[in-house]
């Protein structure tokens, strides 16, 4: 029975302290501290922007994190993300986020239009040893295009 006791005590301290490092990611991307959110990943980092991964955006190494949130900071510089709700447990992740910017730099597929838009989305993903190892980010790209032509809704 101790064991068990010990094995949840474990399993909810490293949940705590996922939650908190999800917490660090995130003001890290608010704050578009990209070297903050450098040493929160592992060196095989993956992160991948679905919707972007035709256009070849798959973020690997904290190399191409840094490259890939530059490039993302660049060309949407008010680029704010609201987390709404996660559940973590000592290995892996889930949440739910509303991403805010104004558009003034081109996006995989999508000119620059100047143009402020807000996209729901999730992200699922994996942590190891304290950090994150692997992100996957979903959202519609159909609703970003949409709103950034000015096609009605």
């Amino acid at each position: 029975m101790l064991l068990v006791a010990q094995c949840l005590i474990h399993s909810k301290m490293a949940t705590n302290n996922n939650d908190n490092l999800l917490n660090q990611i995130t003001e890290a991307e608010n704050a578009h501290d990209v070297e903050k959110l450098i040493a929160l990943v592992t060196d095989d980092i993956v992160i991948e922007d679905v919707p972007f991964v035709p256009f070849g955006m798959v973020m690997k190494g904290k190399d191409g994190v840094r490259q890939g949130y530059a490039f993302f900071f660049e060309a949407a510089p008010d680029y704010k993300i609201e987390p709404k709700s996660w559940v973590t447990s000592d290995k892996s992740f889930a949440s739910e986020w509303v991403l805010t910017a104004t558009q003034k730099g081109d996006f995989p597929g999508i000119p620059a239009s100047g143009k402020r838009f807000s996209i729901r989305g999730c992200s699922f993903g994996e942590f190891e040893n304290g950090k994150l190892k692997r992100k996957s980010d979903y959202w519609d790209y159909a609703s970003l295009a949409k709103q950034l032509s000015g096609e009605s809704k």
